[in-house]
C-alpha cells in the first residue's frame, strides 16, 4: 500500500481530532472528508445514460470483485450517525467508485438461491486515506501529530550544514553515518560525562533505527560511538 493510500479507522481519526465519530460523519456525508469501506465478494452494478439524455438506469449487468473500496454516499452516511455502535444493513449500498462514479453495492448468495443477500455497514471499519486527512488538516490549520511529520536530518535540526559523508558520495561510508545519527541523538546534549547511557543504549537504538544493519555492524558501530569512560 502506497503512503498516500495508509488508511486510518473512524475511531482512530475522530480521537486524532478528539471529536465524536459522528462528527466525523458530518464531514464525510458534507464531501469534507471522504470516508471510504472495504468490501469483499461483491458486486457492483453501475448506472448509465439512455440514449435519451439525463435519465439515468441502472446497468443491466453486474461485475464482480473479490476485493473493493468504495464511499458510501451521503445518503448511507447519515443512516449511521449516532448509531455507530451499530450496524447498517441494507439489500443495497449506494457508494462512489475510486474514479467517483455511482455504483450500488450488492451481495449475492448465489443464482440457485434466486435471491440476494444483505449487505452490512459496519462504522468502525470505515477509514479515511492519509493524504485526505492532511490535506483537510493544512487547509484548517490542524498541526499534524509528531508522527506525521518528516523529521529532517538531525544536522539541519541543529542548525549545521549536511555532513560531506552523503549517499551519493562515491566513498560513502554507511557505518560512519550510522555513527554519527546515534551519536547526535544519545549524547550531544549531554552536559557532562555522565550521561547514564551504556553501549546497550547505543545498541538499541541501532536496532531500532537500523534494523537491517548486522549484529557485527551493530557492534563495530557501538564501539565507535559509546564514550570513553576513563580519562586518558
Amino acid at each position: 500500500m502506497t503512503p498516500n493510500h495508509q488508511r486510518i479507522f473512524l475511531d482512530d481519526l475522530a480521537k486524532r481530532w478528539r471529536q465524536d465519530a459522528d462528527r466525523v460523519l458530518e464531514l464525510a456525508a458534507s464531501g469534507t472528508m471522504p470516508l471510504w469501506i472495504d468490501f469483499t465478494d461483491v458486486y457492483l452494478q453501475r448506472e448509465e445514460k439512455t440514449a435519451g439524455g439525463n435519465r439515468k438506469r441502472k446497468a443491466p449487468t453486474k461485475k464482480r470483485y473479490d476485493r473493493v473500496e468504495v464511499q458510501p454516499l451521503p445518503e448511507a452516511l447519515t443512516q449511521i450517525q449516532g448509531r455507530c455502535d451499530r450496524m447498517l444493513i441494507v439489500a443495497e449500498l449506494p457508494c462512489r467508485d475510486a474514479k467517483g462514479d455511482p455504483v450500488t453495492v450488492t451481495n449475492s448468495v448465489g443464482e440457485e438461491w434466486g435471491e440476494t443477500s444483505m449487505i452490512g455497514l459496519k462504522p468502525t471499519v470505515l477509514f479515511a486515506r492519509m493524504d485526505d486527512v492532511l490535506r483537510y488538516e493544512r487547509a484548517i490549520g490542524i498541526a499534524s501529530p509528531e508522527s506525521d511529520r518528516e523529521i529532517p536530518p538531525p544536522e539541519q535540526v541543529n542548525g549545521r550544514p549536511a555532513s560531506a559523508n552523503q549517499q551519493d558520495h562515491p566513498c560513502y561510508a554507511r557505518e560512519l553515518d550510522v555513527a554519527v545519527q546515534c551519536w547526535q541523538a544519545l549524547y550531544e546534549e549531554a552536559r557532562t560525562g555522565e550521561t547514564g547511557l551504556k553501549k546497550g543504549a547505543v545498541l538499541e537504538w541501532i536496532r531500532q533505527h537500523h534494523p537491517d544493519l548486522t549484529k557485527t555492524a551493530g557492534e563495530r558501530i557501538a564501539l565507535v560511538v559509546t564514550p570513553c569512560t576513563k580519562k586518558s
